[in-house]
């Protein structure tokens, strides 16, 4: 009967040691699929030409609306430089001081709002929100079976006068421009 205690008693702690781990390796793993998107919102401005009107300082301003935890990601980005200019990540407070705007899973509801008051405006927008690109943001990132993915509006893109490389432009699935104007 003790034997069969200690078992039971073994079987049960393993089965916590097992949930634990399991756990902190689930969290870890959230946190660098966090970081590498992240890191594709670095890129994203690497690739990314503005007007020359809208980089006349000396940064690139990403501006953030909402709360998420890429959000508190992307502030490791501040001071990282980009052809020549210094990255700085803040909350959105006036919009014509943006060159990016990332707008948090948080505003699902309301960032259609943000996308018509910013429509023809040099800022490339990006979200994880789903459906962000056909509801005219440019860059929408999502992960499915362990990848991370993006879409982008080639209409938003140009009603923005923003350009893309195509090196970025290959990495997307494509929502072509609206031929009937």
């Amino acid at each position: 009967m003790r034997v069969a205690v200690i078992r039971i008693f073994l079987l049960i702690k393993l089965f916590i040691i097992a949930s634990l781990f399991n756990t902190a390796t689930g969290s870890h793993h959230n946190e660098d699929e966090r970081l590498f998107k992240a890191a594709f919102i670095y890129n994203f401005a690497k690739f990314t030409s503005w007007p020359e009107t809208a980089t006349k300082t000396d940064t690139i301003k990403l501006c953030t609306q909402g709360t998420d935890q890429l959000v508190s990601d992307l502030t490791r980005l501040k001071g990282k430089v980009i052809k020549g200019k210094a990255l700085s990540v803040i909350p959105l407070n006036n919009i014509d001081d943006c060159n990016m705007l990332y707008i948090a899973s948080t505003q699902k509801h309301t960032y259609k709002g943000t996308l018509k008051n910013i429509r023809n405006k040099p800022i490339l927008t990006i979200s994880e929100i789903k459906n962000f690109a056909s509801s005219g943001g440019i860059i929408e990132l999502h992960h499915q079976k362990g990848r991370t993915s993006i879409t982008a509006n080639l209409e938003a893109v140009r009603s923005s006068n923003l350009d893309l490389s195509s090196r970025l432009l290959m990495l997307a699935n494509i929502i072509p421009e609206n031929d009937e104007e």
